[in-house]
């Protein structure tokens, strides 16, 4: 295959929130859509998906894992550049999609699993609350609906209060309030759901352990990214010696080897790849089986929109073990008519439209009626 052209779309999702896609076509007319999401930097990877497509341009195309060297970069420039590492993963993520659109045959099966119907979910409520309802009662009523809509695992966020550097008496002042988000999450939602809790980077070596160990009154799942897994690894794996729950992370990382090393070390026990970052739908299959041999597991790390959510799920479909994939509830009502068929979650699970390739495609209608311009 050869590619042609990219057409870029975005649409408002909220006052801090845009989501941004590519539409990638190859000389024959048949198109891919990625998400390529990346906040302020978004328009660095528009420019450089647009740069790399004058170089892509009339040349064979048969294998997605060699795109960065044909495009002469190195995963160290890659790993080194966030932009770029979205643009490079969006393409690898389009050709897969366009070659198993080529063979009548989904994603998932393209990337070797059976075709399935759906994929369990987990509700991740913290994009719900924006920056306004952070109370205790705001997590426990977030919390409460999304079990109540049929989730059986809530992730929430609640450090806001920590921002670092902060001292280790202070550490223990800013995080009460997080403390008690989560607490109030857990009474809201009994004994019998998983709750797990994002960290966002908040803490370091020596905090970290007496906030998980402050955690365990609240029975949680796994402790998410304390410290960011791409700049202190070494830290990770002192801080999962010392915690009695699970540690998750690298939703950031860069290539599947990334993530093997992250479980070889002991710094995580389940990897969180992400589509929009680790190289594409391949490389995050990829990721899966390196955890996997090391001796961990995989959850796909996915607060997106729905065209990325789906992509992730035929990851998530064809990959044996995969854990729940994340689901950002509540974030835009309209969210599930931005794509044609309109995504159908229900009762925890999204499933499958069916189909060639990811089997979904934006809804034009829909993303002029949103467009931020």
């Amino acid at each position: 295959m050869r590619l042609e052209r990219i057409e870029f779309a975005s649409v408002a999702v909220s006052d801090r929130t845009e989501w941004t896609f590519a539409e990638v076509s190859d000389t024959g007319g048949t198109t891919a859509v990625t998400e390529i999401t990346c906040g302020n930097e978004t328009p660095a990877v528009i420019a450089a998906m647009v740069e790399f497509l004058e170089v892509l341009k009339g040349r064979e195309i048969s294998e997605e894992s060699r795109l960065s060297e044909v495009l002469g970069l190195t995963v160290d420039r890659i790993r080194a550049d966030r932009p770029l590492a979205v643009a490079i993963s969006a393409l690898r993520t389009a050709i897969v999609d366009i070659q198993s659109q080529h063979g009548n045959m989904s994603i998932t099966e393209a990337l070797g699993g059976a075709s399935q119907e759906s994929v369990e979910l987990y509700a991740n409520i913290n994009r719900s609350l924006g920056p306004s309802r952070r109370s205790p009662a705001d997590f426990a009523e977030a919390a409460e609906r999304a079990v109540a809509d049929g989730f059986a695992t809530v992730k929430c966020a609640p450090f806001d209060d920590v921002i670092p550097p902060v001292t280790a008496d202070e550490v223990h002042r800013l995080a009460r309030p997080g403390l008690e988000r989560v607490a109030a999450a857990r009474a809201a939602i009994g004994p019998d759901v998983r709750l797990l809790v994002d960290c966002h980077s908040r803490f370091d070596a020596l905090s970290a352990p007496w906030v998980a160990e402050e955690l365990t009154k609240s029975d949680i799942g796994w402790f998410e990214e304390p410290v960011q897994p791409t700049r202190d690894a070494d830290a990770l794996s002192e801080i999962a010696e010392q915690v009695s729950m699970p540690v998750a992370g690298g939703e950031t990382g860069y290539g599947a080897d990334f993530f093997g090393e992250l479980v070889k070390r002991n710094a995580v026990e389940v990897i969180m790849p992400d589509i929009k970052y680790c190289g594409g739908v391949a490389e995050a299959l990829s990721a899966g089986r390196a955890a996997q041999a090391a001796g961990g597991r995989t959850s796909l790390h996915s607060p997106s929109g729905p065209i990325s959510q789906l992509a992730s799920a035929h990851v998530t479909a064809a990959m044996p073990g995969a854990m729940a994939l994340e689901h950002a509830v509540g974030e835009a009502p309209w969210r599930a008519e931005l794509i044609v068929p309109p995504e159908r979650i229900e009762n925890g699970l999204l499933w499958f439209p069916g189909g060639p390739g990811l089997g979904a495609t934006l809804n034009a209608e829909m993303v002029t009626r949103r467009s931020p311009n």
